[in-house]
This record gives structure tokens, sequence and C-alpha cells, in this order.
């Protein structure tokens, strides 16, 4: 990965977590000795309990972004970057959808992995106009804008204009959406199409109509993979 890029990876994988944790202080009704314990206690806990933690606290990875005015980047862990980019290379797909790219975090993890193979595109979506703007600024940064096309407004319309195939999607959206919004790409799937949807352990209630459609459909092959806030992993059989 160029070295220009691991930078900015770094700097905006430290800028999410600082912005989650005001966020979550905020809502917080304690001391900051409870928050800083219960704070140690999530760091502790296996990923898979990690959502039901927080809702035992009557919180969600969503409302952290709802309750206020300013949006969160809610990057993606680096773990979780590391194995996108090392999905793509491994992979190689000639046509990635990403539903969901906030302030470009992981549309970087992709779009490096793309410029290291040489070929491809990420159409990245996005509807907040300032998390776009954002975004357009990272991947000049990273000097990634010929791997990127980032499709500006609501998630359902851009996908109803797309055709063609994708080799590689990735869904980091609101969790309570993705049903719908798998149904609606699924004519952009073929057989050896990969699937990956964010936070399966930390919205595990609102993803359960997602993953139960999975599971119950012989086109695909799905399993859940112990990431951070869980991450499903499905491949198109047929």
């Amino acid at each position: 990965m160029a070295s220009s890029t691991t930078g900015l990876l770094q700097r905006l994988h430290e800028q999410s977590q600082t912005e989650v944790i005001a966020r979550a202080r905020a809502q917080f009704q304690g001391s900051s000795q409870e928050f800083q314990d219960l704070a140690e206690e999530y760091d502790m806990l296996a990923p898979r309990l990690r959502g039901r933690f927080l809702e035992t606290l009557g919180l969600s990875s969503e409302d952290f972004e709802s309750s206020q005015g300013t949006p969160l980047s809610l990057a993606v862990s680096a773990e979780t970057g590391r194995f996108l980019n090392n999905m793509v290379l491994s992979h190689k797909p000639a046509r990635i959808l990403e539903l969901g790219s906030s302030c470009g975090v992981s549309t970087l993890y992709f779009a490096e992995a793309l410029r290291t193979l040489g070929s491809g595109m990420v159409v990245a979506t996005e509807l907040d106009a300032v998390k776009c703007a954002h975004l357009r600024a990272h991947v000049r940064t990273a000097g990634v804008q010929a791997y990127v096309d980032l499709r500006e407004g609501d998630v359902f319309q851009t996908i109803s204009e797309l055709d063609g195939t994708f080799d590689m999607v990735f869904i980091d959206v609101w969790a309570s959406t993705y049903l719908n919004l798998f149904k609606q790409i699924e004519r952009l799937l073929r057989p050896g199409s990969i699937v990956l949807a964010d936070n399966m352990y930390t919205a595990e209630d609102a993803v359960r109509p997602y993953k139960h459609y999975l599971a119950g459909n012989p086109r695909f092959s799905t399993t859940t993979l112990d990431f951070e806030s869980g991450l499903e992993f499905t491949v198109v059989v047929s």
C-alpha cells in the first residue's frame, strides 16, 4: 500500500475513533469514570457480544450518528479495511459496488488494491453531501481517482440506474435497510460474486431479516466473519 495512503488511513481511523468516543460520552448518563469503565469492558468483550452490550446501555452504533446533527464518519476498522484490501487483491474484481461509502475509508482500501492490480473500478455511493466532499478530497490525496466512481444521492435511486454485473459488493448503510437493498442489487450479481455486509454484531437485530434471507436461499452460501462489528461473507453460487 502506498505510504501516502497508509498515512491518510491511519489519520482517518484515529479521527473516526475520536468522534465515536466523543458522541458516546455525550450520550452517556454517568460519570467520566463510569464511562471509562464501560469502555474498557467493551474492549474486552468478544466481538459477537458487543452489540448486545450496547443494547443494555440503550445504545446502538446507529444511535451515535442519528442522535445529533453532525454526521459521524463511522469508518470501518483497520482490521476490516485490510481484509477488504486483501479480498480485492485475491479476487481481482473488475467492478466493486460500495453501498454506504461515508467519508471514503473503505473506498480507499478498495481503490488502493485496484491501483496495485492496475485495473478495476469501485462505484462508491453516499447520500450525505458533506461526506461526499470529504471522500473526494481523500481520493485525491491518495491519488486513486482513476479507480473511484462516486455516485452522490439516495442509494436506492443510484442502484436503480446501475446495469451490468459486479464482482464484489460491500454493504455498510443503515442496518434496517440491508434486506431491501440486497433484493434491489440481486440482479447485478453473477455466480462467483462476493457480497460483504458489515455490522452483523453491532446491529444484530436489525440485520436478522437479511441473514435469514441469505441462509434460506440456495443461490447464496454465507457465513459471519468474527471481525469487530461482524462481517457477513456471502458468495453467489448460482
